[in-house]
């Protein structure tokens, strides 16, 4: 997210999340509504341009043909500017990072460990592996700072990391080795990838956000909001078509493995584009870090502290499922992968429409607002989800497009939240620390699933005439704690300053 999927929508970035929409491919921001004195990168360090976005540019294009692109590039590109031509890679980065995300992980993911007979004690325990890794980002600053230039490393690094969690971990099932021997592996290479992932996250999304300039960052996170989900869902589909077409033929872990090798070729792609995005001065690069600065800087820091219990109490919260929904769907309740991407592609008129209005229900105010009041609606989705079963099935699509349509306003304003209150010195220390806490947040949140679902495994109960296992009141419980963060979100936001530049 490591990639996690309940059947839900996205509503928050890192390599564990179905759908990210950062600039960097696991981070986020669209801070444009800040002040000088807390912008996410020092406009100093970047070239200058004008801030009339419309000066220059060339007469709009006639016709449906380019009155589209003249739409999809408004705000964000200029023909002939340099950050344009690399902010045009990253678009075009996070449609295969997520594309490939999505083919080797979600509903594919799990069904590879059903394959591999991997049961829901040792599911939830992959979980706690991939998040606990993930909290190694804490001490990336360690190994970042010390560099001016960073390219090469960060995609050396993640090179390495993508060929293991594409193609190595896909072969596993084919290791002349007993049962428990291949879980370990697996094991093994989920906890490598991100740990390793962890130590370069927070240099890709500083790197990458240098050209994503404040005054372009909503026009860019608008765009790929709505084009990132509808593109991936698409692709899913055509994916669980492949795999279930193999699984007809008694063959599931060849078309889960076909998913591979087309996400493999998908990623070459992606590396040329991370190729050509220039890389720009740091503000202190080359510096080093003792591992108290680590900790004693970000809690100098009161202000930004508060993005930090924010992004906590959503964490925390929002990752109790796990993989148990998707484990309910396709195990409880014997779902295709078919049905279950194509009820997903719902996700594509719901984003292309209403990703507009959450934008401009946005604009001018706090996106602590928008958050608590957009994770209070998502609570109806979870509380809709427990009840689908064999004679409810209708229930799902409905409370999908209900999920949709809420989880836009959750990532819209995570795009900015961990850039709220960012000093310019040090960035990389305040993004390891936030990305930190937010897999240490995570982490609670699996532990807690999965002792839950451990402790419930054999208890159904029924409730208003709809019989429930452990998988279903989790979803209960999930609903309930997120609806209790919500309100202590607002808590900060009543408290918390934000400027509208």
């Amino acid at each position: 997210m490591e990639h996690r999927e309940n059947g839900a929508p996205d509503a928050q970035s890192n390599e564990q999340k179905v759908i990210k929409i950062d600039a960097a491919s696991t981070a986020a921001s669209a801070t444009s509504g800040q002040s000088d004195e807390t912008k996410a990168v020092s406009d100093s360090a970047l070239p200058q341009y004008s801030s009339d976005m419309d000066a220059g540019r060339p007469a709009k294009r006639p016709g449906l043909r380019g009155k589209l692109r003249d739409s999809l590039m408004s705000g964000w590109y200029t023909p002939g500017e340099r950050m344009s031509q690399d902010r045009a890679c990253l678009v075009i980065s996070n449609y295969t990072t997520n594309i490939v995300a999505n083919l080797i992980g979600g509903s594919f993911y799990t069904g590879l460990l059903l394959l591999m007979d991997a049961d829901d004690s040792f599911i939830g325990t992959m979980s706690m592996i991939g998040v606990a890794a993930n909290m190694a980002q804490m001490f990336a600053p360690l190994l970042l700072e010390r560099f001016t230039q960073r390219k090469k490393l960060l995609m050396t690094v993640r090179a390495i990391t993508m060929v293991i969690n594409i193609l190595v971990v896909g072969l596993i099932p084919l290791a002349p080795v007993p049962h428990q021997a291949q879980l370990t592996m697996l094991g093994i290479c989920v906890a490598v990838v991100n740990f390793a992932g962890s130590l370069i996250s927070p240099g890709l999304s500083i790197w990458h956000i240098q050209s994503v300039p404040p005054r372009v960052r909503t026009s860019y996170f608008s765009l790929v909001t709505m084009t990132v989900g509808p593109i991936v869902a698409i692709c899913n589909l055509g994916g669980s078509a492949i795999v279930d077409m193999f699984k007809a033929r008694g063959n599931e872990y060849g078309g889960l493995m076909a998913l591979r090798i087309i996400a493999l070729a998908l990623y070459v792609v992606d590396f040329c584009m991370y190729a050509h995005i220039k890389e720009y001065p740091y503000e202190n690069a080359g510096s080093k870090f003792t591992l108290r600065d680590l900790f004693t800087l970000p809690f100098k820091n009161k202000l930004y502290l508060r993005s930090i219990a924010v992004v906590f109490l959503w964490n925390a919260t929002y990752n109790i499922p796990g993989s148990y929904y998707i484990v309910y769907l396709l195990k409880n309740m014997n779902l295709s992968y078919t049905y279950i991407t194509a009820a997903n592609l719902i996700n594509v008129p719901v984003v292309l429409l209403l990703t507009p209005v959450w934008g401009r229900f946005m604009k001018g105010r706090s996106p602590f607002r928008v958050l608590w009041i957009g994770m209070l609606l998502y609570v109806v989705y979870y509380i809709g989800l427990a009840f689908v079963t064999e004679n409810s099935l209708i229930l799902y699509p409905i409370m999908l497009v209900w999920g949709f349509v809420m989880v836009i306003g959750i990532n819209l304003p995570f795009a900015s939240i961990p850039y709220i209150n960012m000093p310019k010195e040090h960035q990389t220390v305040f993004m390891g620390f936030y990305y930190a806490v937010a897999n240490f947040a995570a982490l609670i949140g699996v532990t807690i699933g999965k002792y839950f679902v451990g402790a419930t495994e054999n208890v159904t109960i029924e409730f208003m005439g709809c019989p429930m296992v452990n998988k279903q009141y989790l979803l209960l419980l999930t609903g309930a704690l997120i609806a209790g963060a919500a309100f202590l979100v607002r808590r900060i936001e009543r408290t918390t300053p934000y400027e509208d530049g």
